[in-house]
């Protein structure tokens, strides 16, 4: 390989990585809250957000934005998804739930019981797609439209799962 080839080379490699380094750090901490219930701490929410995004209009931007809950005490995954889908219900018609139900109970799958110090994000990437992330490991993706404003709207959007949570995260 002449030394040309291997500077081109070299170059196209630390272009490559430069763009991967920007994708990853694009999403930067906004803000943080402490879930409580029933004066329990049940999980601490962190809402990740390109810095210059505005946060009360993000879930519907179509920018990338991810929710980190960290666990304070252990959850069963069968909670979990009853106040998931009870939250849906209050958000969503019928029809537009109807359209999603097949995807959500398939996310709903992926769902293990939770600990204490475990972790569960859910992100939107650029292109809508929703990634269910368990202790930092990929557990489910999705490319259907919609889904991810959906169940990420259970903590961001009207009448959620908190509206003090939901302000905290937002503001």
């Amino acid at each position: 390989m002449s030394l040309p080839s291997i500077f081109l080379s070299a170059l196209l490699l630390l272009a490559s990585t430069s763009a991967a380094a920007t994708t990853e750090t694009t999403l930067t901490t906004r803000n943080q809250h402490l879930f409580r219930y029933l004066f329990v701490d049940v999980y601490t929410a962190t809402l990740y957000a390109p810095s210059n995004s505005n946060l009360t209009g993000i879930l519907d931007s179509g920018q990338p934005v991810r929710l980190t809950l960290q666990y304070h005490r252990s959850i069963d995954r069968d909670d979990m998804i009853k106040a998931a889908q009870v939250t849906l219900e209050r958000q969503h018609p019928a029809s537009r739930l109807a359209q999603l139900q097949a995807d959500i109970d398939q996310l709903h799958t992926h769902f293990v019981d939770v600990s204490e110090g475990d972790t569960y994000s859910l992100a939107r990437t650029a292109d809508g797609e929703l990634q269910l992330y368990h202790n930092n490991q990929l557990s489910f993706s999705s490319k259907t439209p919609g889904l991810a404003d959906a169940y990420i709207g259970i903590w961001l959007g009207q009448n959620g799962l908190s509206d003090d949570l939901r302000s905290a995260l937002l503001r």
